[in-house]
């Protein structure tokens, strides 16, 4: 079953709901919400200061309107608020429990904006999940936490060696939430797997399911993203049981396996300067945005550097310690003082990242840019056992809308 060909919305959410606890549409809002507003409704005050109301209500006319308090939030009857979405009990249910969110309710077409934009239901998101889970929500107070062994602050540009403490390693990774290790791979190693990389990318054409396209500004469809490698290469597979990789990525627990079948199997994606449309430029995101938190969590992305990385080239950018929090989506421009790292690597290196740290790869300054990484994902046995061979939670992103218009193909919008 292969992106845009599984058109059935995202399966693994009705598949996987009986494993979670069904939230009760009156229940909640009745009980729960105010037993959680007493433990936890500290934490979202200062959040949802200046928030406009929000409701939600049920297809049979059943509403509720959530207002932020001076002590967390309050609910009342009737969908009194400039923002109104419209969704079943099952969706309620699934976007408590984080198998669905804001934006993949809305995108599946789970859930409807009768009144107000999805931004405006996001503007509640992180508070909702807090309120729910105790998580804090992440602000400019990460910086107090990221200290080392020591309790030191620590070097949010440092980089490490295979030689040097694990432990100290291991610590950077929880804390920070992403590695940068230097020189993990041979030239020739690179070489090899560049052009093999190179190798595929010849064989793979626009309109293929597995590839994501964008356009340059001459018109031009060019490849972006190519999954499941192992179709062209038993190089590129084969390195789903490097042992390098491995065990730097199970720093982040010695249980995680690699995703060699499912969550799009071994990938590589490229930059390429220049691109209008697609999306070959990712904004500020994390990888289980359209929802499914509890299922693929935590996931590690493993990426070998196959090129150099730097502003020109597009590099990948992350927000230290957000995979700890609850968090807001932003825009680029929108980080104020929260702690954005920009990762500067040589081929052969190899970067780590949790799947839920907020990441980001900007558009490159230089107009030559061609920057390839490879990139192996590990994850949890429950994640194998809930999402199937050669499926992605993230499916539902790419399948063909009634129009014939599938977001992996930007030239079909």
């Amino acid at each position: 079953m292969a992106t845009d060909e599984v058109g059935t919305g995202l399966p693994w959410v009705d598949a996987i709901a009986a494993s979670f606890p069904h939230h009760s549409f009156d229940e909640f809002h009745t009980h729960e919400l105010a037993a959680l507003n007493a433990r936890h409704g500290a934490l979202v005050v200062d959040d949802l200061a200046g928030a406009a109301p929000i409701a939600f209500r049920l297809p049979d006319g059943t509403a509720y309107t959530w207002r932020a308090t001076p002590t967390g939030v309050d609910v009342t009857n009737g969908d009194a608020a400039a923002t109104l979405v419209q969704l079943d009990e099952t969706t309620f249910s699934a976007f408590l429990n984080r198998l669905l969110s804001a934006s993949g309710a809305v995108c599946t077409e789970r859930a409807r904006l009768m009144r107000g934009t999805l931004q405006d239901w996001q503007r509640w998101e992180p508070a909702i999940q807090t309120l729910l889970t105790g998580t804090p929500i992440y602000t400019r107070a990460v910086r107090g936490t990221l200290i080392d062994r020591s309790g030191r602050p620590l070097d949010l540009h440092q980089t490490f060696t295979p030689d040097d403490d694990m432990e100290d390693l291991r610590q950077f990774f929880s804390v920070a939430g992403y590695l940068h290790i230097r020189g993990v791979y041979s030239p020739d190693e690179i070489a090899t797997w560049g052009a093999e990389v190179e190798k595929v990318r010849a064989m793979t054409t626009p309109g293929d399911p597995f590839s994501w396209w964008s356009l340059n500004s001459g018109g031009t469809e060019i490849v972006t993203r190519i999954n499941y490698l192992g179709r062209y290469s038993e190089v590129l597979q084969s390195l789903c049981t490097e042992p390098r990789t491995t065990a730097f990525a199970r720093l982040a627990g010695p249980e995680l396996r690699v995703c060699d079948d499912r969550l799009d199997g071994p990938m590589v994606f490229i930059k390429n300067s220049d691109v209008v449309k697609g999306d070959g430029d990712l904004g500020w995101h994390v990888d289980d945005g359209i929802g499914g938190h509890p299922v693929m969590c935590p996931l590690i992305q493993a990426g070998i550097q196959l090129d150099r990385a730097n502003a020109a080239n597009g590099q990948l950018m992350v927000l230290a310690g957000s995979h700890r929090y609850t968090k807001h989506w932003l825009q680029w421009g929108q980080e104020g003082d929260l702690p954005v790292v920009k990762l500067d690597t040589e081929p052969g290196d190899l970067t780590l990242h949790y799947g839920d740290i907020m990441h980001s790869t900007p558009p490159p300054t230089a107009p030559n840019a061609g920057r390839r990484v490879l990139y192996y994902k590990f994850a949890e046995e429950k994640t194998f056992e809930w999402v199937p061979a050669g499926c992605h939670y993230n499916d539902a992103l790419f399948r063909a809308d009634a129009t014939g218009k599938v977001s992996s193909r930007a030239a079909t919008h």
